[in-house]
């Protein structure tokens, strides 16, 4: 029990706290802390981990020493370059590869990392490094926290207060010009904040059960020309948009899918290639059906380009070529995508032919 007028003397607390360090207590109290702890040596190989930093049901790798970083993670882009992680051109936008290299030249690190997994996961970490010397050889401590929830959170708030702060300009607007706009007119506006309000919520949801594993599809028969021009003419109408064109080319036919995550990937491919256009240029949206293959494919093009270091981010989660804190980005098209829709997601952006992104979704009968 404890008693407030008791102090042990220093020498005793001395001998306790060497004693607990060497013990083999500390280490089993180490893998219960909420952080994970790396230590790496020179060629970034784990020499020490107090857990896996991957659920256990999600871990790729039982016994992670003398693995780098990417390898013990599971990251999905270390098989793109000859010698793994370090070595690969994503590494070069990777917060992690950052805190390291940082570290490497004697400073303390820290960066976050989004990092896409190779089961299909993600995580979002911040990363802190601290270099240190051990019988003459240079190592790395890396604590790592998973801020995935904190980053979904921050990103929630930011898309409403965004949404928030739009509507009351446009509602602002009205108030002070509501006798010199024509009822039709203002009709059309507020449908148009509670439709962007209405699919910020639903994309947010969307995401958040699909992550959470409670995410239920409900499929049903999908007809290709009805659904594009769906989503085209709900996004044509917002004003936003008014000075950019949209094309349609699709053909007759219809899958088994999950609508309702179609329409929404759809609509973020359509939105992103209209908020990334410039006035006057003219969007491309395809869709036709392959009957031997009993697949549906999907493309958007834009005339604009991708900078190279942000098509290294793309898919990621929290990244968005509109800004932080801007929306959910590529990272939902992917997700539902793959994850739910049993298809696959594809992109090319070249000065030439712009950027186009692509969908290729089965029929699941």
């Amino acid at each position: 029990m404890f008693d407030e007028d008791k102090n042990s003397q220093p020498a005793i607390v001395k001998e306790q706290a060497e004693g607990i360090l060497q013990s083999s207590v500390f280490s089993k109290l180490l893998k219960n802390t909420p952080n994970v702890l790396m230590i790496l040596n020179r060629h970034r190989q784990v020499v020490y981990l107090n857990r896996h930093p991957v659920p256990a049901a999600n871990a790729v790798a039982d016994h992670p020493l003398g693995e780098r970083p990417g390898e013990c993670l599971g990251c999905i882009n270390i098989t793109k370059g000859e010698l793994g992680c370090g070595s690969t051109e994503y590494c070069r936008v990777c917060g992690f590869n950052a805190a390291i290299t940082t570290s490497e030249s004697g400073k303390n690190g820290q960066d976050e990392c989004n990092i896409a997994l190779k089961n299909g996961a993600s995580l979002t970490l911040s990363v802190t490094t601290k270099p240190f010397e051990y019988n003459n050889e240079p190592f790395i401590f890396c604590a790592l926290e998973d801020i995935s929830e904190k980053k979904r959170r921050q990103m929630l708030e930011s898309i409403f207060l965004h949404d928030i702060l739009n509507t009351a300009a446009i509602l602002g607007g009205l108030s002070e010009a509501y006798t010199d706009i024509p009822d039709e007119q203002i009709r059309l506006m507020l449908r148009e904040v509670s439709t962007n309000i209405s699919d910020e919520v639903q994309a947010y949801r969307l995401i958040s059960n699909a992550e959470t594993q409670t995410l239920r599809p409900n499929y049903s028969e999908v007809d290709l020309q009805e659904i594009v021009n769906e989503v085209v003419r709900s996004l044509s109408n917002m004003r936003k948009f008014k000075n950019r064109s949209v094309n349609m080319h699709t053909t007759s036919g219809s899958i088994v899918t999950e609508r309702s995550l179609l329409r929404s990937v759809l609509v973020n491919m359509v939105k992103n290639a209209l908020e990334a256009s410039e006035n006057n240029d003219v969007v491309q949206v395809h869709g036709h059906f392959n009957e031997k293959a009993g697949r549906a494919i999907f493309s958007v093009q834009n005339p604009q380009t991708i900078p190279r270091k942000d098509q290294l981010k793309l898919f990621q989660k929290s990244f968005s070529t509109k800004g932080r804190g801007r929306g959910w980005g590529t990272y939902s098209i992917k997700v539902l995508t793959e994850k739910y829709l049993k298809g696959t997601v594809s992109f090319h952006s070249e000065n030439d032919s712009g950027t186009v992104f692509s969908i290729t979704i089965p029929t699941l009968k």
